[in-house]
């Protein structure tokens, strides 16, 4: 991988109000967009302009929050016809659906966010003692008692990762538990801290049944944890800031990317060579709003968080950038600010269906490294 640094994005305007012609040019083959990698964009923007937020009347929004993705389904929340928050739905591939009666998760990239990427949620309000997690493809509940002074912060599968406080309640260890079927611990690896740091009070940025991105106190630097061995590597992040809480992470089968929020770039890394070269893919921007970053294949994900006070409403597109290189490709003509990594590959985003109907969408990627964009 090239670990070049790609030119200067250039700034070409882009409104909001173009949502419906956007439309008809990224989704008039119909339910299904499909991307190959050597696709040259209809526009060389990387700078999107985006100081209104006025939809076309044909977009048929709805506030609809994605929270996690699994294997076998999403979770989601979707607003009720009066406006008001719906319940935690799981919603799977085929079309099931199950309620939540809570979720303790906040949405990802947002502080307290709880690492979810598997099928297993954490649904019970307490994060010590007693803590109940929920497995969507079976519907098993499990009630797990987690050791004295343990806080449970993430949960892949029946591996919980969990945290200790040290005498100035600042987060000293981690420790990955693994659990029976009845939720009784089996094993339990503590996992320290490099040398002169800190983990961070919200210490989980992504994760998998496999690995997990932790954040540190100081964000020079973030932590591959192996969740089988409780192995650590540390990834030297290249950070602008020391701010832990402006760093968002995605991890998919075959990389790792990360991204400061207020800088024009993120950096991705093989997930088999993690500390080996990193490739510099620059994040196209859109006005005040926040990129927020995911990945399929061979491409770097952007959806777009409004600045704070700004209407719900459809959003900015959703972008995939070559990691080589290249210019973005619109997924969809208006998305909702979250994505979702599917632990197998591929990704969950909300946004504008070629109907203008607002919906969930399943980001495939084939063999041939091409994107195809799945109405759910």
């Amino acid at each position: 991988m090239s670990g070049r640094l790609l030119p200067a994005p250039s700034r070409i305007a882009l409104s909001r109000g173009t949502v419906a012609a956007l439309a008809a040019l990224t989704l008039a083959a119909g339910a299904v967009t499909t991307l190959a990698p050597d696709a040259r964009a209809a526009t060389t923007s990387t700078t999107l302009e985006t100081s209104t937020r006025d939809s076309a009347e044909s977009v048929q929004y709805v506030q609809d929050s994605l929270y996690a993705a699994g294997d076998t389904g999403y979770l989601h929340r979707r607003a009720l016809a009066d406006g008001s928050p719906g319940p935690y739905t799981w919603r799977g591939y085929d079309g099931s659906e199950q309620t939540l009666d809570a979720y303790s998760g906040a949405l990802p990239g947002e502080y307290g966010y709880y690492g979810a990427g598997t099928d297993v949620l954490h649904t019970s309000a307490s994060t010590s003692g007693q803590v109940q997690l929920r497995d969507m493809a079976t519907g098993r509940l499990i009630d797990v008692t987690l050791p004295e002074g343990q806080y449970i912060v993430a949960a892949f599968g029946s591996t919980l990762i969990t945290k200790e406080y040290n005498e100035v309640w600042q987060t000293a260890r981690l420790h990955i538990l693994r659990t029976s079927d009845g939720g009784a611990t089996v094993t339990d690896i503590p996992v320290d801290p490099p040398e002169s740091q800190f983990f961070n009070d919200q210490p989980v940025l992504a994760g998998d049944g496999t690995s997990a991105l932790i954040r540190l106190r100081h964000a020079y630097d973030i932590g591959l944890l192996d969740l089988t061995t409780g192995a650590l590597t540390t990834i030297n992040a290249h950070h602008a800031v020391d701010e832990p809480l402006r760093l968002q992470a995605a991890l998919s089968p075959t990389h790792i990317a990360w991204y400061e929020e207020g800088t024009t770039q993120a950096r991705v890394v093989r997930r088999d060579d993690p500390t080996g070269a990193q490739t510099v893919v620059a994040v196209p921007q859109s006005g005040t709003d926040t990129p927020f970053v995911g990945l399929a294949g061979e491409w770097l994900l952007t959806a777009y968080r409004p600045a704070s006070g700004t209407p719900a409403g459809p959003g900015a597109p959703l972008l995939a950038t070559p990691l080589q290189g290249g210019d973005p490709r619109t997924l969809l003509p208006a998305a909702e600010p979250q994505i979702a990594q599917i632990p197998g590959g591929g990704a969950i985003a909300v946004g504008q269906s070629a109907d203008g109907g607002w919906s969930a969408h399943r980001i495939v990627v084939s063999r041939n490294g091409k994107l195809s964009v799945q109405a759910l």
